[in-house]
């Protein structure tokens, strides 16, 4: 049996979650106008399918704390590697505390 792809970063929105310091998930659905569900199914394996206005909220929460835009994001939420900035922006609070 093949065994889970999910690496110790965790997936994408796990990875924001981090870098934002370490937020719950209902803060993060607060900050992109979303349900709470949509951000557990897309940390567990559902590709989150965003509104209009969710995408936007991604985009402009991207630019206000790691100045990037939405198009940094691998092209799946689902992907376990690494995101550069992300990484970044985690190991700098790991280094604060």
């Amino acid at each position: 049996m093949k065994e889970s792809n999910v690496n110790q970063e965790g997936v994408v929105l796990k990875q924001l979650r981090n870098a934002l310091g370490g937020i719950s998930q209902e803060a993060l659905s607060k900050m992109i106008g979303c349900s709470v569900r949509k951000i557990w199914r897309g940390e567990n394996g559902t590709e989150p399918t965003w509104t209009t206005i969710e995408a936007k909220n991604l985009h402009l929460l991207l630019e206000r704390h790691f100045g990037v835009g939405i198009t940094h994001l691998p092209d799946s939420l689902k992907s376990s590697d690494p995101v550069p900035f992300l990484q970044e922006a985690i190991a700098q609070k790991n280094a604060e505390v």
